[in-house]
C-alpha cells in the first residue's frame, strides 16, 4: 500500500470485517460452486483446517503463511488447472467478498464527518494482500462509488489505514496495546479516542479494558439495528467532543 500523508483525526473507529463488514469464506467461487471440479475436496478439506483453531491462530498472527497452510492440505487439482490456482485463487476470491452496504454507507458518512475509518481485522497475509492489490489500482470516483452494489475494492478503498493481525504478529483479543496502540501513538490519539466496532465480544472487552469503547455488531444487522448502531456512533462522537471541550 502506497504511504500516505497522516491525517489529522481527534477520533477513529476501527472495524472488524469478518463478521461485521462481510461473512463470506477464502476460496468462495470454489465453496460456493457445487459444479466445481475442486469443490467437493475443498469443502471437506477447509472444514478440517478451519476446526484447528491453533493452526488458524498461528496464520493470523502470520506465523505461518498461506504457502504453508496449501503445501500442508490434502488436495491435488489435476493438471488441468495452474500450480498455482488454489493460491491465487485464495486472494482472487477476496475481491468476490459480498460486504454489508448499509453499514458501509453508515461508514462513509461518518468519515465525511472527519472521523477515521481503520479495518483492524485478525486476518491471514492472503487478505492483506488482496487490499493491497484493490488499493493499488486507481482511486474511484465519488460517482462510481455511489452505486447500488459496494464492491471489496470500493470498500478497501473506504480505509484510511489497515490494521491486520498477520502484520501487527498478535491478534487483538491477546494484547490490544500492541495491535492498536503503536497506530494511536503515531496520530497523536488515545485508546480514549476510539471506538471500535467487532462481532466477537471477546475483542470488545478487551478494547474497553484498555481503555477504548466498543459495540458488538454482526454482519446480520437488520435496517433498525443499522439505524440505532448509527445513533450510538453519532452519541459517542458527540460525547467524545463535550469530554474534549471539559478538558
Amino acid at each position: 500500500m502506497p504511504p500516505r500523508c497522516k491525517p489529522v483525526w481527534d477520533k477513529v473507529i476501527f472495524v472488524d470485517w469478518h463478521g461485521v463488514l462481510s461473512r463470506d469464506p477464502f476460496w468462495l467461487s470454489i465453496l460456493h460452486n457445487s459444479d466445481h471440479p475442486l469443490h467437493s475436496q475443498l469443502t471437506d478439506t477447509t472444514e478440517v483446517l478451519f476446526q484447528d483453531e491453533s493452526l488458524i491462530h498461528d496464520w493470523m498472527r502470520g506465523d505461518v503463511s498461506a504457502h504453508q497452510i496449501l503445501d500442508s492440505l490434502d488436495i491435488e487439482p489435476d493438471d488441468s488447472f495452474p500450480s498455482d490456482y488454489l493460491r491465487r485463487k485464495l486472494v482472487e476470491d477476496c475481491q468476490l467478498m459480498q460486504v454489508n452496504q448499509r453499514l458501509v454507507q453508515i461508514l462513509r458518512e461518518i468519515r465525511q464527518q472527519g472521523i477515521g475509518i481503520v479495518l483492524a481485522t485478525d486476518n491471514m497475509d492472503c487478505f492483506q494482500e488482496a487490499l493491497q492489490d484493490a488499493n493499488a489500482q486507481r482511486p474511484l470516483t465519488t460517482q462510481s462509488v455511489e452505486g447500488a452494489t459496494v464492491s471489496f475494492r470500493q470498500v478497501a478503498q473506504l480505509f484510511d489505514e489497515v490494521l491486520c493481525s498477520c502484520s501487527q504478529r498478535v491478534l487483538k483479543r491477546e494484547n490490544p496495546e500492541r495491535f492498536y496502540g503503536n497506530w494511536l501513538s503515531e496520530h497523536a490519539l488515545e485508546f480514549e479516542d476510539a471506538l471500535l466496532l467487532d462481532d466477537l465480544g471477546v475483542n470488545c472487552s478487551a478494547f474497553q479494558r484498555a481503555g477504548g469503547n466498543a459495540i458488538q455488531i454482526t454482519d446480520q444487522l437488520s435496517d433498525n439495528d443499522l439505524s440505532l448502531l448509527k445513533t450510538q456512533i453519532q452519541n459517542w462522537s458527540q460525547e467524545h467532543c463535550q469530554r474534549s471541550l471539559r478538558q
